[in-house]
């Protein structure tokens, strides 16, 4: 599953746009990784990032009021919990990277393609 960021994939801020690229750079190296020592501090990082990428637009979204705020944090939120549990089936030494990667493929190409997308119709609108 090809996890390589596009300029289309911008929602219109620089920070934003910034860590979401940074963000499927580390799911591509996840994705293409076997290596359990390397897999484990990258999984780790992941989440914190993902976490990061979502407070980051959830800022920004309650800054412009978005109207579709509620939905798209409830969508974050529920990415989180995913991953989050992954991530700690890693911490008990079980690695099941097929979930992992469903997440952040789940997450690049639905979320992104559709939710990120309508925040960056919005704030092209909104500016």
């Amino acid at each position: 599953m090809n996890m390589e960021w596009q300029e289309k994939y911008k929602i219109g801020n620089a920070d934003i746009d910034a860590s979401q690229k940074a963000l499927f750079e580390l799911s591509s190296q996840i994705a293409s990784s076997d290596d359990w020592m390397t897999l484990r501090p990258m999984i780790v990082s992941l989440f914190k990032h993902m976490q990061t990428q979502f407070e980051l637009e959830e800022a920004l979204m309650a800054q412009v009021n978005f109207p579709g705020a509620q939905a798209h944090a409830q969508d974050h939120q529920n990415l989180l919990a995913r991953l989050r549990d992954r991530s700690m089936d890693v911490g008990k030494g079980h690695m099941n990277k097929k979930a992992i990667v469903g997440v952040t493929t789940d997450w690049a190409h639905r979320h992104v393609v559709n939710q990120d997308a309508e925040l960056a119709h919005y704030l092209a609108a909104w500016a």
